[in-house]
């Protein structure tokens, strides 16, 4: 149920991010990169493959987040790992895909620069075991 709900927190900051209020005029150029929106893979929940999960602002304030993701399946899968740095359950996550790992092997993963929403943020991670 807890796994569950935490799909269902990161679904709802991802769609939430996704909403538009624009108008139908043209934005203006910009050279800044375009955000990547977060969308968690087909899958189910796999927080028991999450072996480690640190996640810190450095010394500027910048939020990072690294683990640790052990299969333990018996044959090869593929993860998502999505990250949430908010004070509240909305914000943008972001996420990286950990691919085929083998049985009972384990693999790093490192997700940098992740955005912030509010005043007193902290991590919440979802793993999602990808459908085949």
């Amino acid at each position: 149920m807890l796994r569950r709900a935490w799909v269902t927190v990161v679904m709802v900051a991802v769609l939430a991010a996704c909403g538009s209020g624009g108008t139908s005029e043209d934005p203006a150029p910009t050279t800044e990169p375009e955000p990547t929106e977060a969308a968690l893979g087909k899958g189910e929940p796999a927080a028991d493959a999450l072996e480690s999960f640190t996640c810190r602002a450095n010394e500027e304030g910048v939020w990072s987040a690294t683990g640790v993701v052990t299969n333990t399946a018996p044959a090869s899968e593929s993860y998502q790992v999505a990250v949430l740095v908010s004070d509240t359950e909305a914000g943008n996550a972001k996420t990286t895909t950990v691919e085929s790992i083998q049985p009972d092997e384990s693999t790093t993963f490192e997700i940098a620069e992740l955005p912030v929403a509010g005043e007193k943020p902290t991590c919440r991670v979802t793993v999602v075991r990808l459908a085949r």
